[in-house]
Formats: structure tokens, sequence, C-alpha cells
């Protein structure tokens, strides 16, 4: 089942913010993105919880506080790009600077809290991560 679920969200992942990008380009992020962010996470919700009504094993407390926590950050960081765009902000300014948040948080995690060490292949995964966060940023 988690396979099928990490599909999910693999393929799903990127859809709000295009939605948000969408939002801007026509002038309507002011007016509308409020309303598309709940029926965004809305609509995610009442997919997992049809998932999770299926399932043979409920999911944990400690899952779903996991779960509420992440979903919280999301709609923050979903919320606050929207902002940006519909404040007139550019994408390829914007983007660029949430994608860079969220690579910083990732690597200083797991560098931090979870004591990782960063090999070779690391260094350059974080390289390429940098060097197309660049290239996105290019106008």
């Amino acid at each position: 089942m988690w396979v099928r679920l990490m599909i999910i969200a693999f393929v799903l992942n990127g859809l709000s913010p295009f939605g948000l990008r969408i939002l801007a380009d026509q002038g309507l992020a002011s007016q509308h993105t409020k309303g598309y962010l709940i029926f965004w996470y809305l609509s995610g919700l009442c997919f997992v919880l049809v998932l999770f009504l299926r399932a043979a094993r409920r999911p944990t407390v400690k899952e779903m506080i996991v779960g509420a926590v992440l979903g919280f950050f999301s709609v923050c960081g979903q919320t606050f790009l929207g902002l940006a765009l519909s404040r007139g902000l550019v994408g390829n300014v914007v983007y660029p600077v949430t994608l860079a948040g969220g690579l910083l948080i990732v690597v200083l995690s797991g560098v931090l809290v979870f004591k990782e060490q960063i090999g070779k292949a690391g260094i350059a995964g974080i390289a390429l991560g940098i060097f197309s966060l660049a290239l996105l940023s290019l106008s």
C-alpha cells in the first residue's frame, strides 16, 4: 500500500504550486488563492480519509500527529507562495527561493537532527540541486 501512496504523492507533487502559478498568470491570485488552497487540501484530506477507511490497519496517533504537522507546514508554505505571487513577485524568483528553502531544511535536518553523514554523492546531489535552482531563476 505504501508504494502506491508514494507513487501518488510523486505524481501529485507540484500540482498545487502549478495551479498557483496559473492563478497568478491570469491575474486571479489575489481573489482566488485562499479558495484554491482550501479546495486543494480538503480534497487531499478526503482522499486520505477514504484510503484509511478502506485499509485493514488504522493509523496510530503518532502517524496522525506527524501527518497533521506536515500538512500544517505544507499549507503554510503554499499560502505564502500564493501570497508572494498574488503580490506581484515574479515566478522565476519565488519558485527558486521556495525550492531552495526546502532543500536547505532537508539538508540541515538530515545533518543536525538525524546526524547523517553527507558523502560525495550527497554533496554532488546538493550541488546539482543548487545549480538547477540557479538555472530556474534565469529569465
